[in-house]
Parts: structure tokens; sequence; C-alpha cells
């Protein structure tokens, strides 16, 4: 039987053996998945004296890499059974986020949400929401995170994450299968594809292409903004000082932010193979890449 665990019903003690009886127990996973509130690309703007994004009165999505995460999760949840909580790091209003993740089909949802919180990298994020993962009881059997953040894209948090629970990890991961009480999980690296046998409890990141994100129904988005219970902890509630977290607690520091230069349209031409050679001699020497005296 897919996904279940034996518990042995019985007693024994120094005279006889009491009869035993074998039952199995499906598997209820319990699965944490970590998601963030960002800005949509077009309404990014930047805090120029702390080097770090203005997140306040403009518009702001799940990352979509964490939506994926969130889907993998619910998926799993539907063929195997357990609850799915969703947990964010960041200023109240990522509230929303978690109540949009509720709206999808989580069961639970935790705001970290300090004002010590703030500034802090990837390393002092990983330690605040691994913190909190580690006073969840009973321990999640499966952590999900996106790969990476459209905002800051480093791919940090999660290997962060995973060596801050003391858990392993696969990174990248493009398909998830259960296997009994572990999980067969892909992941393509270098342009080779791997495959891993994973045992509780793990961290997994994902990647693009591993499922689609459901469309969410307005009724449902209705009822999670309206009724539903998001809790919030803080520094006191997680026992972290001052100087773990936030700003203060980063090992890192923002020297400067800009955006990429524009990419020149390209140019895409056509013909025999005399004429695209001719083409792309004049097109260097027009550039002063080329010398007319070196076309010979």
């Amino acid at each position: 039987m897919q996904g279940t665990r034996c518990t042995v019903h019985g007693k024994t003690n120094a005279l006889n053996l009491a009869p035993c009886t074998l039952y199995l127990i499906p598997f209820l996973m319990n699965i944490v998945v970590c998601i963030k509130q960002v800005p949509d690309a077009p309404s990014i703007r930047v805090d120029r004296e702390r080097m770090t994004l203005i997140r306040d009165g403009v518009e702001n999505i799940i990352n979509p890499l964490d939506r994926v995460a969130l889907e993998a999760a619910l998926e799993l949840k539907q063929k195997q059974g357990g609850t799915v909580c969703v947990l964010t790091m960041g200023p109240p209003q990522s509230e929303e986020a978690l109540r949009e993740a509720l709206a999808a089909g989580a069961d639970q949802a935790v705001l970290l949400t300090d004002p010590h919180f703030a500034g802090a990298d990837t390393l002092a994020t990983s330690r605040v929401i691994g913190r909190a993962i580690s006073m969840m009881n009973p321990f999640p059997d499966l952590v999900l995170c996106g790969r990476q953040t459209i905002d800051s894209d480093t791919g940090h948090v999660g290997p962060q994450l995973a060596e801050e629970l003391d858990v392993p990890q696969v990174c990248g991961v493009t398909e998830i299968h259960l296997d009994g009480n572990a999980l067969l999980v892909k992941q393509v690296s270098d342009g080779f594809q791997n495959t891993y046998r994973v045992t509780f409890p793990a961290l997994l990141t994902v990647s693009q292409g591993l499922h689609v994100p459901r469309h969410i129904a307005l009724g449902a988005l209705e009822q999670a903004f309206s009724s539903a219970r998001v809790q919030r902890w803080g520094l006191k509630d997680l026992k972290l000082q001052p100087e773990e977290v936030g700003f203060s607690g980063s090992a890192t520091t923002v020297l400067r932010l800009h955006r990429p230069p524009q990419r020149r349209k390209g140019e895409v031409v056509s013909g025999s193979s005399l004429t695209l050679t001719e083409h792309l001699i004049a097109k260097l020497v027009s550039l002063s890449i080329l010398d007319e005296d070196d076309e010979g």
C-alpha cells in the first residue's frame, strides 16, 4: 500500500508474548510551503538609502515559483491526505499572499512579521523561517519553496533553510512522485537529469514546469479574505534576539542596485552562405570590430 506507516498494536511482558496485530496507518503528510509576496516587475522601486526594495504602496503578487510550490503541495495532499500550511516573512500586508494561498486550498497560514525583521538578507530570513518551522508540532514531513524569487533572484533561502532545519534537500525539482513513505524527485542540473529518492523530513525547491498553478475561484477568495484565520508570530514568539534578525543579523550588505542595460534588438537575415558571410563582414566593419583591410 502506497504511503503507509506501520504500527504494532499489543504489548509484551517478561512472562509471555501477547498477540500483536499489525495495522497499516495512512501516512498523512504535513507540508509547509514557504511563499513570498513580491513586487510585480513593472512596479519595482528601490530605497536608495537602505538599498532595499520598497514594498509599500506597490502592486504585489505571490512569487510565481512559490505558486508552483503551493500547487505541488496541494496535489500531494489530494493524493496522500494531510495538511498544507503556508508561511511567509514580511510586513503586515504580506498577509494578502497568505489569504490567497488559503483560497487556493491551504489549511493554515502563518505570518512572520516584526519591525526587527526588516532589512534581512537571505541568511537572516532563513534563520527566522527556520525557527518558526522548528517550533511547529508536529514537525513537517516536507517543506517546499520556490527555487528563487523574481525580486532578488538569489535562490539562497531554500538551501539555507534546509541547513537551519538540518534536513536533506534537493533544489530545482521538476518532478515529484510518491514512492511509499518517500518521494522520487527529478532535477535537471548542468544539462543532466538526476533522480533522487527522498525520505522524510526533507526540503525541496521547485522549478518552473513542475505544475501549473490552479485557478482560484472568486468565492474562495472572498471567504479567505473575510473569515480565514492567519496566525502572526513575532520576535518574542520565536524566542529570537534583535541582533539575530533583520539588518543586524544579516551577513551581507547591498552596496549598489541598478537596472540591467536594455538589450538591443537583434537582426535576422536569410540567404545563401555567401550572402550571410558578406552581410556579417559588412556589419562587423560598420561597427569597427573588423578593419576593411582584414576582409580578405
